[in-house]
């Protein structure tokens, strides 16, 4: 169960289903009243995927 003041990391993989390279992306975040607060202080540079 979730709760305030809980954080969380959501990782994703990207990468072609079935092939052999990709990137695990993550994000942390703090859940708060009002929803999720993000820790990362950086955006994710697209171009590199």
């Amino acid at each position: 169960m979730f709760e305030v003041g809980m954080t969380v990391c959501v990782e994703s993989y990207i990468g072609a289903e079935g092939g052999t390279q990709g990137v695990k992306l993550e994000q942390q975040a703090v859940l708060a009243e009002n929803g999720c607060v993000s820790l990362t202080d950086s955006s994710f540079e697209t171009d590199w995927l």
